[in-house]
């Protein structure tokens, strides 16, 4: 799955780039030209789109070690630990709760409707980094608002989740937790752990989802 971070990051930056003025240029494969960090960046994600990830990767590693006080850094950071992921299935970062303790987490679906693809894919990327992938699943008549809903048996695991999302997003101080019965399976069908429902009042933490990426 491509991130819809870079998906809604791209055409803001070509769109900045052709705003530039005429000293931007195009190679032959219609990739930006030039060694400064925007076009770098830009660069790393038109590689990504046309599905050459270990380019892109190397593109935005370019970056990281080149411009090291760019404000593009962290999220080049956060773009490299995606696209290992997809390349791997793996990832090596371990996820903490606010005392410092290994979170372990149990089989999530995101769900979550059109409006808030960009938090579902910033929570996705942060569930990742626990070692058990969501599944993501956009429906567009999903409920507006945040809550886990666990089928019998996954209270446990629910709070779990409940007091992760807590401390990563923003706009909450802590997520309501519920039994799912019939709406897990209307909703992630097939899905037998916890589901969490996202909202358009939920809002992932910025810095401590750039702080969880700091090493290229």
């Amino acid at each position: 799955m491509r991130s819809r971070l870079l998906y809604s990051v791209l055409p803001i930056l070509v769109l900045a780039l052709a705003c530039g003025g005429g000293n931007r240029s195009w190679d032959h494969s219609g990739y930006i030209e030039g060694e400064d960090e925007l076009s770098v960046f830009t660069r790393a994600c038109q590689q990504y789109f046309r599905g050459s990830l270990s380019n892109s990767k190397e593109t935005f590693n370019s970056l990281i070690y080149r411009f090291p006080d760019s404000r593009l850094n962290s999220d080049a950071q956060f773009a490299v630990r995606k696209i290992e992921y997809e390349l791997t299935g793996i990832s090596d970062i371990p996820v903490e709760n606010i005392n410092s303790i290994p979170v372990n987490f149990p089989s999530i679906a995101l769900v979550g409707s059109p409006s808030v693809n960009s938090t579902v894919s910033q929570l996705e990327i942060l569930i990742v980094t626990t070692g058990t992938p969501p599944l993501t699943i956009e429906d567009a008549g999903a409920p507006d608002v945040t809550l886990v809903l666990y089928p019998d048996s996954f209270q446990e695991q629910a709070n779990i989740v409940s007091d992760s999302l807590s401390s990563w997003l923003s706009s909450h101080s802590s997520v309501p937790v519920q039994p799912g019965g019939d709406i897990i399976s209307t909703v992630a069908p097939g899905h037998t752990g916890v589901v969490v429902v996202i909202g358009t009042d939920a809002t992932v933490d910025a810095s401590l989802l750039h702080n969880n990426f700091i090493e290229p």
